[in-house]
């Protein structure tokens, strides 16, 4: 078993270069980055479809008025109008502005 592991240790013909480790792990680092940024566009939409699927339920109500033995009720109301909420937006980073103070004489 000594002799084995150490003709493992010696062996070279399957050593790979280190420029091939950067090149495998250049491939990878880009594959990854260009991955989760399109998970991130999915996580987006989908959560802008759920968020507008819970905004079209509607709240709204109405309750009659009731009459009845010399008295009157008024009814009641709401209504709850749909609104949609627009897909996620860049916005630009803000920018700085300079103001210059002068002292007092």
């Amino acid at each position: 078993m000594k002799k084995l592991l150490g003709a493992f240790w010696r062996d070279d013909l399957g050593a790979v270069i280190a420029s091939e480790f950067v090149f495998i792990l250049t491939t990878l680092g880009i594959g990854t980055a260009v991955g989760l940024a399109s998970v991130r566009d999915a996580v987006n939409n989908e959560l802008s479809e759920l968020s507008n699927s819970i905004l079209s339920v509607s709240q709204g109500y109405y309750l009659s008025g009731q009459i009845g033995c010399c008295t009157i009720t008024d009814g009641s109301e709401a209504i709850d109008r749909p609104v949609h909420v627009d897909d996620p937006r860049c916005t630009p980073p803000p920018r700085w502005s300079v103001t210059d103070q002068l002292a007092c004489h």
